[in-house]
């Protein structure tokens, strides 16, 4: 069980967190973000979490496991104005603050563009932002965090235990969710006051910057070497000698 008191008494926020939704079990945090919306109810920096997520959703339809009572399964909700343009960066930002995170609870992340996040090259977690857009702007946006915290070895599906691993597998000690979520709010709240640095700090967890890239875009096979974000938060990838920006791709 999630205690919701620690979580607000480990927050270091103005704004963020202020509100939190928990759940015991619920299909999808993002699913019951957008449900809250939809019926008016929904405060700015509202956090949905829950115990145990059965459909969690990845990018391209992907599904996202999480072992219950022991993953980090969580939404927060932005309700206010956004341009474009920073809504380009929010989810860079999330991405350094999920690993800020785990660095600040003994791990090393890495980052995979453009949210997949890492621990001792397997897969420890992943970021879904979804908005909705009016007049230009985005005027809402949801932040879906999932990470392996507690998980060992034998949690995972057979099909995953090659390739996903944990916290607490990769530093040896279990972590208390609750302060993970705290941690996690606070960093992403310092970095929506101020995007700038965010840029920068991604391409220091980045894995594979300056190393060769392979992806499919509209049924086209494309390889080259990835250079970095440019200050839109798109990625530049060079092909041919040529860079060329991409704002959403699934590296292979």
């Amino acid at each position: 069980m999630i205690f919701t008191n620690l979580i607000e008494t480990n927050l270091r926020t103005k704004e963020l967190g202020k509100h939190i939704e928990y759940y015991q079990r619920i299909e999808s945090t993002n699913q019951e973000a957008w449900q809250i919306i939809n019926h008016e109810k929904a405060q700015h920096g509202t956090i949905i979490i829950t115990d145990n997520q059965l459909s969690g959703k990845g990018r391209n339809g992907n599904t996202w496991f999480m072992s219950p009572s022991k993953g980090l399964a969580m939404s927060i909700i932005l309700k206010k104005t956004i341009s474009l343009q920073d809504g380009l960066l929010i989810p860079i930002a999330a991405g350094v603050a999920a690993a800020k995170t785990l660095e600040n609870r003994g791990g090393k992340p890495k980052l995979k563009w453009p949210n997949d996040i890492f621990l001792n090259g397997k897969k420890c977690g992943g970021i879904l932002c979804e908005t909705t857009i009016k007049n230009g702007n985005i005027t809402n946006m949801i932040i879906g965090l999932g990470l392996n915290i507690n998980e060992n070895l034998n949690d995972f599906p057979t099909s995953l235990t090659n390739t996903a691993t944990s916290l607490a597998i990769e530093t040896n000690q279990s972590n208390q969710r609750e302060l993970i979520c705290a941690i996690f709010t606070t960093y992403l709240e310092k970095f929506l006051n101020d995007l700038n640095p965010t840029l920068q700090y991604w391409e220091h967890y980045c894995s594979h910057l300056n190393d060769n890239v392979s992806f499919n875009q509209n049924g086209v096979q494309y390889s080259g070497i990835f250079k970095g974000l440019n200050d839109d938060g798109r990625s530049i990838i060079e092909i041919d000698k040529k860079e060329v920006l991409f704002s959403s791709i699934i590296l292979e």
